[in-house]
């Protein structure tokens, strides 16, 4: 058991130098941009499979209040938001069938 804490917080010392190296600018870090997914891009799914907010709700479960942040670029979808949007884009009736089965 010693052996595993030792590794664990020679690990974490490892970590923690690497990100102070980093900040000061000694080190560049591996970085990976995701696709926000525009507010127009929403808008599109929305409107190709629901004519309003609310009915897209009834259909997918997700809140047209949060449909309408989204469409009006006032907040961003999580990565799951942007899977179930994509999954939906995709594949509507499956979602709509899973979305009705609970």
């Amino acid at each position: 058991m010693a052996d595993n804490d030792t590794d664990l917080g020679e690990g974490l010392l490892e970590g923690l130098k690497e990100a102070l190296a980093w900040k000061r600018g000694e080190l560049a870090l591996e970085t990976v941009n995701i696709d926000p997914m525009p507010a127009d891009r929403i808008k599109s799914i929305r409107k190709r499979h629901a004519r309003s907010t609310k009915e897209f709700e009834r259909k997918f479960g997700i809140p047209a209040a949060t449909m309408n942040n989204w469409e009006q670029g006032r907040r961003k979808p999580d990565p799951a938001g942007r899977v179930l949007l994509k999954v939906i884009d995709e594949d509507p009736e499956t979602v709509e069938k899973a979305a009705h089965a609970a």
